[in-house]
């Protein structure tokens, strides 16, 4: 095939770097890619017979990098699944009709749920199974809706180019969501914050080692494994009140003795027909908020916060412990699967 193609295909594995990688479920158009091969494959020995090295040998092999494109209420499900583990399913359990339900929300578990990878480059398609998620984003700012994915994998291989035609047949019908399709609201009491949020980015990092899943008899990482867990989001604040910086001090003066304020944020994309994201942090704390002035131009405060681990209600009415829960309602089937021993 002539001409330049770029695409991400992918596929909840089986069981981690399922072999053969399961062919592609969905398709996403991507802004950008950089997950490719790792920077070093190679054992070399020194010895005392000359000052360079004589001797080389394979070494240990794990793919990594990341990838970006502007995400729709179909896809985002599959990554934020992947990103923190919990998921229940209820079958037209959305607010709409015909719509289902997807709760995806935090767990303890330190083995992540593995995907194959399939990047079309071109002039091949490069497949890398064993995928977890090190960290995710969705950045809102200015224009599209942004995902971005840090992945960790256990091993690429080559396949043929896809064509447009077989592209488009697993394309998402949502659209991709844009900046003015998502709400902000702090909870408990509920205020609605939009009007003052210029951006927002949410990130989830799962602090994901490839050296931690290495073992004897394999070149290749033989599971995924997560550290710590980090939710922390970011956004401009249109500066009107001292809101948000009295949060942080914990008292409307200054800096309190019994330190920040917590409080409920949730965030809510809308994606119409198609169904809507609805993310809750139960307990959030700003870490940071700064206005810093610079001539006539307009101030804008930066804040920076975290989520710490609270208590969120799901559907069936079960309490669910976590630092994070997402709502997600669409069309789509059940995205659930054991996870089996490899």
């Amino acid at each position: 095939m002539s001409g330049r193609i770029r695409y991400l295909g992918f596929a909840e594995e089986a069981f981690y770097a399922e072999t053969p990688p399961p062919e592609a479920e969905v398709m996403v158009d991507i802004a950008s890619a950089s997950l490719d091969t790792p920077a070093d494959t190679q054992l070399l020995y020194t010895g005392g017979l000359t000052r360079g090295h004589r001797i080389h040998r394979p070494g240990f092999y794990a793919p990594s990098g990341g990838i970006e494109f502007a995400w729709d209420v179909d896809t985002v499900g599959w990554f934020l699944k992947w990103a923190l583990g919990g998921y229940k399913f209820t079958p037209g359990g959305g607010e709409k009709e015909g719509m289902n339900l997807h709760e995806i929300y935090a767990t303890d578990e330190a083995i992540l749920r593995s995907f194959c990878a399939r990047l079309g480059k071109d002039i091949f398609e490069h497949t890398f199974s064993g995928c977890v998620i090190n960290s995710l984003t969705l950045n809102t700012e200015g224009e599209y809706c942004l995902l971005s994915a840090d992945i960790v994998a256990a091993k690429d291989s080559k396949g043929a180019i896809r064509t447009l035609e077989a592209i488009e047949a697993l394309l998402p019908k949502a659209y991709p969501l844009a900046f003015h399709e998502l709400t902000a609201a702090v909870i408990d009491p509920s205020s609605d914050i939009s009007a003052k949020v210029k951006s927002f980015s949410l990130q989830i990092g799962n602090n994901v080692s490839a050296d931690a899943g290495r073992s004897i008899g394999s070149r290749y990482p033989r599971r995924g494994i997560a550290g710590a867990r980090d939710i922390t989001f970011s956004m401009n604040y249109y500066y009107e009140d001292t809101e948000m910086l009295e949060r942080l001090w914990g008292d409307p003066v200054g800096p309190a003795a019994g330190g920040s304020e917590e409080y409920g944020l949730q965030l809510t994309w809308d994606g119409g027909d198609y169904g809507k994201l609805v993310i809750t942090l139960p307990r959030a704390i700003n870490l940071q908020v700064q206005q810093q002035p610079s001539g006539r131009d307009e101030i804008v405060q930066s804040i920076s916060g975290r989520a710490v681990v609270g208590t969120v209600i799901l559907n069936d009415d079960s309490e669910v412990v976590t630092d994070i829960a997402c709502a997600l309602e669409n069309g789509q089937d059940d995205m659930g699967s054991e996870e089996e021993e490899s």
